[in-house]
């Protein structure tokens, strides 16, 4: 059976081997005189340039010479000129192995070096643990064993010692990272995790069931998604668990987890499973809190779509009228020219050729389609079923903060709340109205002191939309916060960050859902 490595043959030749561009070994191997002079001292060809090679591979990587182990042809040819000897005189080199070993002892000696013993493999599997405790990485753990021997002037034992060590330590950095991860658990938590991963009668998962969450845009998926949310939700794991190991290692337990299947998992043992499955519940919450956001912004963008459509489809059917009402505008316009250039009377003569009840008809048509014109907000509040059928589900679904006290979109959205729990349709007396902007304003409030509340609500829903669609810098953590709290965080006192879904760990890089560089910005907002 092969032995089993943690490096790659690319990686091991990066840190084991002399390198083999010129531009490094002219820096690293370019010999001063009292090199030369050592190499002086030995009085056959072969001797001089095969001690030249021990003292660089000495110096680095830092090993001795392998009996008939080939050297870079730039190596020898570097030497070979330094030192007056053909390449071709190391092929003749250490015919007696008693000459490469004091050859080696020699140049240890001379340049205060000693030999990796027993008491190093303690050192460096203390040193190992330090590094894997961070990283699953076994070229970053290996390199730090190396770094750490060259500085203590040891040379380096064989590749296979090292990397078994890294092994080892590799080894044991999971193995505490999955017990850090689920110690303090339940019962009741460890058998919710085991049931996500059993199979039902048409061998299905609960596991997979909660991946698959739904995509289009509709007020059904997202109750499928608060579903989701919800059971991930009652098991119970605090986004604080993640905390207790490095970041880097809890990134890697979390990619493992959000790639491998049910059946894959009910393989492991016991520890591991149930820690991959703690952290894919903590970035399951996380990934459904953002997917449950996206959702929102796709709807409340074919909310304006749908009523942008609408608008045109009525301002087609209008087009004879329209049509209509330009021509006999024509006509009052070319009636009051004549009647000043004639000198006649214009308002007799408009009550005699046209009548003033058409006269205002046609002013009224006129306003009603000029005053839609603006913005067609007014179209958007006539889809308010739509988002009645999925404003409730949301801003029940989730918490709700700010680092600003009496923040108003918080305290709107708030008031909505409330009235969606207690299954009320009238909004209090007072609620917050300083967020909404000029153009929703005036179709918010109509009248001095009178609110519309279905517009209301949809500038409530457009406004958080909106600005959770601006959050460019995408996810970020805040503390310990369940990944399904909504912030909204103010970086500057004169500038606002738009809502934020917070990252399910402090430690993991922003997620992809979140970096969205692009965003949509719709009327009125």
């Amino acid at each position: 059976m092969p032995t089993k490595t943690i490096l790659s043959p690319t990686q091991r030749a990066a840190i084991f081997d002399p390198p083999a561009d010129r531009a490094t070994i002219e820096r690293l191997y370019t010999l001063g005189s009292d090199d030369l002079a050592q190499v002086a001292r030995r009085r056959r060809g072969p001797n001089r340039i095969g001690y030249a090679v021990q003292l660089c591979y000495l110096r680095h990587p830092g090993r001795g010479l392998l009996s008939g182990e080939a050297v870079p042809d730039a190596m020898l040819a570097l030497l070979g000129e330094q030192i007056g000897c053909a390449v071709d005189d190391f092929t003749g080199y250490a015919a007696r192995p008693t000459t490469l070993r004091e050859h080696r002892a020699e140049i240890e000696a001379l340049l205060g070096l000693r030999a990796f013993e027993r008491v190093d493999v303690r050192s460096m599997l203390a040193l190992g643990s330090e590094i894997a405790a961070s990283t699953d990485r076994g070229e970053t753990i290996v390199a730090g064993m190396v770094d750490r021997l060259r500085t203590d002037r040891t040379v380096l034992p064989a590749a296979s010692t090292l990397e078994r060590l890294a092994l080892i330590v590799r080894t044991r950095a999971r193995k505490a990272a999955h017990a850090n991860l689920i110690h303090d658990c339940s019962a009741e938590q460890e058998a919710a995790l085991e049931h996500l991963i059993a199979s039902d009668d048409h061998g299905r998962t609960r596991l997979g069931w909660v991946r698959e969450w739904p995509e289009a845009p509709s007020a059904a998926n997202l109750k499928g998604i608060v579903e989701r949310l919800d059971a991930v939700r009652s098991i119970g794991i605090a986004v604080d668990r993640a905390r207790r190991i490095h970041a880097a290692r809890y990134a890697v337990i979390a990619r493992t987890a959000g790639i491998v299947t049910a059946q894959h998992l009910r393989r492991l043992e016991r520890p591991r499973r149930l820690a991959m499955l703690i952290a894919s519940m903590i970035e399951m919450e996380a990934a459904l809190t953002d997917a449950a956001l996206v959702m929102l912004e796709k709807m409340v963008g074919a909310l304006f779509r749908r009523a942008d459509r609408s608008r045109s489809d009525r301002l087609l059917g209008q087009a004879r009228m329209l049509k209509d009402t330009a021509r006999f505008h024509a006509r009052l316009g070319r009636l009051l020219v004549d009647a000043r250039s004639t000198g006649l009377d214009a308002f007799r003569a408009i009550d005699d050729r046209m009548g003033w009840d058409q006269l205002e008809r046609s002013i009224r048509f006129a306003e009603d389609l000029t005053r839609s014109a603006d913005d067609g907000l007014e179209e958007v509040v006539e889809r308010y079923p739509a988002v009645r059928r999925f404003a409730p589900t949301f801003l029940a679904a989730f918490t709700f903060r700010t680092a600003r006290t009496g923040d108003p979109l918080l305290g709107a959205i708030e008031v909505l709340r409330t009235m969606y729990r207690d299954g009320r349709s009238v909004l209090p007396k007072r609620v917050p109205t300083s967020f909404i902007k000029p153009r929703w304003r005036k179709i918010v409030q109509p009248a001095e002191g009178a609110i519309d509340r279905r517009a209301y609500e949809i500038a409530v829903i457009v406004t958080f939309a909106n600005g959770s669609a601006r959050a460019a810098s995408g996810w970020t953590a805040a503390g310990p916060i369940a990944p399904s709290t909504i912030i909204c965080c103010r970086c500057l006192p004169s500038k606002r960050c738009a809502p934020m879904a917070t990252c399910a760990s402090p430690y993991l890089p922003v997620s992809p859902h979140g970096m969205r560089s692009a965003a949509p910005c719709w009327p009125g907002v």
